[in-house]
C-alpha cells in the first residue's frame, strides 16, 4: 500500500493591538513633545513590530494600533461632539464593588455632548504608512459601533444631544460603515471588528438592560 500524506494548513495571526513600548507611553504623556516628533517615534516602533511579525512568520500584518491612545482612539480623534472633560464612571465588580473614573492614556475619552460630526477618516494615516511598509497583507482593526453608547453616554449630560442610547448608536453606524467600505476599496483584505458585545444578546440580564436603555 502506498503511504498517504495529510497536509494541514495552519494560520497564525495576532489580535491586532500590541503593548505600547515605554518610550511611546512616555512620549504621549509629554505635553512639550511636538506632534511630528511623536509621529516619528510611532513610525520607528511600528517598523519594529512589522519586522517582528515578519520574523515570526506572519503573513498578515498590523501596526499594533501604536498610533492610538486606545483601541477605540481612532474614533474619538475623528469626530466632534465628545467632551473629554466629561468623565464617565465605571463600576468595577470584584471582591468589593467600586466606582472608578476612566481617565488617562488608553482610557475612553469623555462623553457625547452634541451631535457627532466626522472631521476625518478613522484609519487613513495608519493605512497609508502600512501600505508603504507592511511586507504582506494588511489587517486593520476598528471598534464596533455598539461599543460607544455603553461607554460614552452619560446620563444627565448626553441627553442634550441624543435623547436615547439608540439615537446615539445610529449616528455612529454610518461612520463605521463608511470606514469599512473605504478600507475594502483600498484593498485591505482583513478588517477586525473589536468588542462587539455579543454577550449582551445572549445573557437575559443584558437583554433586559438594553431593552430598558434603548
Amino acid at each position: 500500500m502506498g503511504s498517504s500524506k495529510m497536509i494541514t494548513k495552519y494560520r497564525a495571526d495576532q489580535v491586532g493591538s500590541f503593548l505600547r513600548p515605554k518610550e511611546l507611553l512616555d512620549a504621549r504623556k509629554n505635553p512639550d513633545l511636538a506632534p511630528n516628533d511623536l509621529h516619528a517615534i510611532e513610525d520607528r516602533h511600528i517598523l519594529e513590530v512589522l519586522d517582528r511579525q515578519k520574523q515570526i512568520g506572519f503573513k498578515v500584518f498590523t501596526d499594533g494600533e501604536l498610533r492610538r491612545t486606545s483601541f477605540m482612539g481612532d474614533f474619538y480623534e475623528s469626530v466632534e461632539g465628545l467632551d473629554r472633560e466629561q468623565d464617565v464612571d465605571r463600576t468595577w465588580k470584584g471582591g468589593t464593588p467600586s466606582v472608578a473614573v476612566a481617565k488617562g492614556v488608553g482610557a475612553p475619552a469623555g462623553a457625547v455632548v452634541s451631535k457627532l460630526r466626522q472631521t476625518k477618516r478613522l484609519t487613513k494615516d495608519e493605512l497609508d504608512f502600512l501600505k508603504k511598509h507592511a511586507p504582506g497583507d494588511i489587517k486593520m482593526t476598528l471598534p464596533t459601533a455598539n461599543q460607544f453608547p455603553a461607554i460614552a453616554y452619560k446620563k444627565g449630560v448626553s441627553e442634550r444631544a441624543y435623547p436615547t442610547y439608540s439615537e446615539f448608536l445610529w449616528d455612529i453606524v454610518p461612520i463605521m460603515r463608511a470606514e469599512i467600505q473605504a478600507l475594502a476599496q483600498e484593498g485591505v483584505k482583513y478588517i477586525q471588528i473589536d468588542a462587539p458585545r455579543y454577550s449582551y444578546y445572549i445573557d437575559p440580564k443584558w437583554r433586559r438592560h438594553i431593552q430598558d436603555e434603548m
